[in-house]
């Protein structure tokens, strides 16, 4: 849903639509814009994941501050962002921890307490928002883990799935796994936040809690690898296959055919591309981890209905 385009408003009234559309996509605060009577410009979606929420946004400098005031006068649920920086810097102070967040770089922002959020220049940041109550954690847990999320070593995981999240929000925000994407966002999230803050009393449960969503995960991250393969999966994980193949049957997941489904899918996303239309189809199966084009034809039939150069063919057309 966009929040605000301000390409769609007029000049003089675009300060008060971009504080009403930070409001209504994230909490009340103070806004103050570097420039206010300048060339003051933002776009602001927000996308309904299941029952959380994924705010996106990119605008001119402004700061936003979240004062003891505000918390008292907000009558939402307590929550927490896991935010990621997309463009420029962010400079970011909360109970007297400053932090400098760039360009791809994972912030945590527990909302139930005051901060300060300083974009100095254009900026980008997209936040997936989630209530404690469903992120099953304590509050004071989050705020130790903060800082520290860079120590852990599920940060690139989680990195490149709220990316992934970000990127595709618009069709995975319509799909009818969104509930179950929601929940293994949740479950990541978790792991991480217990990570980071060393957490002994809950590292065990959440890291059984989430054992299969960082598989799965990590099968995602890995599915253009032509050597993702269920040895390499339990190895990576600490189990062994017969352990993987239990606990995946257990979830009703066939693996193999999980992948094969997967890469499918991907092909067949850049068959259709307008641009990607410079390459072979052999080419856009060995990125997607099928290196026999025979096999791949055959696959991709037998799912789709069509051969690959017959569908390709089909996309391209104005009809």
């Amino acid at each position: 849903m966009l929040l605000v385009d301000t390409q769609q408003v007029a000049a003089p009234d675009r300060v008060a639509a971009v504080n009403a559309a930070l409001t209504a996509g994230c909490v009340a605060s103070r806004i103050v814009h570097k420039d206010p009577a300048g060339d003051v410009h933002a776009t602001m979606h927000l996308w309904t994941i299941g029952p959380c929420k994924l705010v996106t946004a990119h605008a001119t400098g402004l700061r936003q501050t979240r004062t003891p005031k505000h918390l008292r006068g907000d009558d939402q649920p307590e929550m927490l962002a896991l935010a990621m920086q997309s463009r420029g810097l962010a400079q970011y102070d909360k109970s007297g921890h400053q932090q400098v967040v760039r360009t791809g770089d994972l912030m945590i922002n527990d909302l139930t307490s005051p901060y300060d959020v300083n974009w100095p220049d254009d900026g980008g940041s997209s936040a997936f928002n989630v209530t404690y109550d469903l992120l099953g954690v304590p509050v004071d847990l989050a705020r130790r883990a903060a800082p520290l999320l860079h120590t852990s070593p599920l940060y690139s995981l989680v990195q490149h799935h709220l990316g992934t999240l970000i990127r595709q929000a618009p069709v995975l925000s319509e799909d009818p796994g969104a509930p179950a994407l929601a929940a293994a966002t949740v479950e990541l999230l978790r792991a991480l936040l217990v990570s980071a803050a060393a957490d002994d009393r809950l590292a065990r449960p959440v890291r059984a809690d989430t054992q299969l969503t960082r598989i799965m995960a990590y099968a995602r991250q890995h599915l253009t690898d032509p050597g993702l393969t269920p040895a390499r999966l339990a190895a990576v994980h600490g189990l062994s296959e017969r352990s993987l193949y239990l606990l995946l049957r257990d979830a009703g997941i066939s693996l193999e055919q999980w992948i094969i489904t997967q890469r499918l899918e991907g092909a067949r996303r850049d068959l259709a591309a307008e641009g990607k239309r410079h390459r072979t189809i052999a080419a856009i199966a060995r990125t997607w981890g099928f290196t026999d084009p025979s096999y791949f034809t055959r696959r991709f039939q037998r799912a789709y209905g069509a051969l690959p150069k017959d569908f390709r063919q089909a996309a391209r057309s104005p009809d």
